[in-house]
């Protein structure tokens, strides 16, 4: 038979389980909270750029090309070609992105490809050849180079109807297409946005 002490104690290392077990599953449960958050923030951080649209239409590089004619026109009433840059601020993997990079250098615009990874967990992972690379390099290419205007675009589509914004430092300017009997024309005016 147990005495009245090895009871209590007994009792009182049940209570230190318990609440130990307890601690335990709520440091999980804000850990697993502090690591959403994390991630969630990352998210916020970026904002998206580039084009939206699943599953282009096989003309979708005739429509890229008018489209992007329209921007770089309008982009060329409001700033002076031969003495503007533009830096991408991401990658230009779409029909629509090299057509506007094309036309805008055509027009006499010095425009700078962003040609840092997608993925931000990557770009800062580096091969050893790429370290060994830069290393050698004497001059640093951030330092030579004059900073443009910071440039992106946003591209996405509805049906019919195509909403492109594009984005100049803290300017963004925006307008409709819709295609029409196969051929694609503005929808609007330009809006502005400062």
């Amino acid at each position: 038979m147990l005495s009245r002490f090895h009871l209590l104690n007994l009792h009182a290392f049940r209570l230190q389980v318990v609440k130990a077990t307890e601690n335990s599953s709520i440091l999980k449960a804000a850990l697993v909270c502090i690591t959403g958050l994390l991630l969630l923030g990352g998210c916020a951080m970026t904002q998206p750029y580039g084009s939206f649209i699943q599953n282009p239409p096989p003309a979708f590089d005739q429509y890229s090309k008018v489209m992007a004619d329209d921007v770089a026109n309008q982009i060329g009433r409001l700033y002076p070609a031969a003495t503007t840059q533009f830096d991408l601020r991401h990658n230009a993997n779409d029909a629509f992105g090299q057509a506007l990079i094309d036309k805008l250098r055509s027009d006499g615009f010095a425009v700078l490809e962003n040609t840092s990874p997608e993925n931000s967990f990557l770009a800062a992972i580096h091969s050893p050849e790429e370290t060994e690379n830069s290393n050698n390099t004497p001059i640093i290419e951030e330092s030579i180079r004059n900073h443009g205007l910071k440039l992106g675009y946003i591209i996405d589509q509805s049906g019919d109807l195509y909403h492109v914004s594009i984005l100049v430092e803290d300017q963004q300017l925006t307008r409709a297409f819709i295609v029409q009997s196969g051929q694609i024309q503005p929808a609007g005016l330009w809006v502005r946005k400062e």
